[in-house]
């Protein structure tokens, strides 16, 4: 047996969405079993949805938005090491959504939050599926505009600016961290 994420390196990219989709379903299946209306047995209706056997309320699996960003100043970006990590790589600042915010709010909030760092020219960059159990992560771009670096505790061990000639262990292949991190390698310097 090989856990799912560590299964990116053996499957096919088409077998290990396939996966990552079971298990997200898997995982709705298990935390869904009973109506949170009325308390009734809820019951498979579709492929990927269930609804209530007593009030008859439909109910889809459940995304927690994330996003996750690349910042780049001169001929460097931010790499951080979150305290969540269980290695020694390093990634980019990432967070959650809120309620009542925007992707580009939340991007400019968490690395404020994270880093003391405002940011300028935010783009997107792309997205992924994060079954670990059910992100989405929303990959984004930006340059740095201003600040003094100082991490935030309760999140980060620790940050700073790499080169590409000095990195730090990078993150899974599997990641959209890594493709960030991988584009920007074979992007020429600005």
């Amino acid at each position: 047996m090989t856990p799912l994420r560590k299964s990116f390196q053996i499957l096919s990219r088409n077998d290990y969405q396939l996966a990552t989709k079971g298990a997200e379903l898997l995982y709705f299946d298990q935390n869904s079993r009973f109506c949170g209306c009325c308390g009734a047995p809820m019951k498979w209706s579709t492929d990927i949805s269930k609804k209530c056997t007593g009030c008859h309320k439909e109910l889809w699996p459940s995304l927690a938005p994330a996003i996750i960003v690349r910042i780049a100043r001169g001929e460097s970006i931010l790499m951080v090491h979150a305290r969540t990590f269980r290695d020694k790589h390093y990634g980019l600042v990432a967070g959650f959504v809120e309620t009542g915010e925007s992707l580009e709010q939340c991007v400019k909030r968490e690395v404020m939050e994270e880093t003391g760092l405002t940011i300028r020219d935010l783009r997107y960059f792309g997205s992924q599926s994060w079954p670990y159990p059910s992100g989405l992560m929303v990959g984004f771009t930006a340059k740095y505009e201003s600040g003094e670096l100082h991490i935030q505790k309760e999140e980060l061990n620790s940050a700073g600016w790499f080169t590409r000639d000095h990195l730090p262990i990078l993150p899974d292949t599997c990641s959209i961290a890594r493709q960030l991190v991988d584009d920007w390698l074979a992007t020429p310097s600005e």
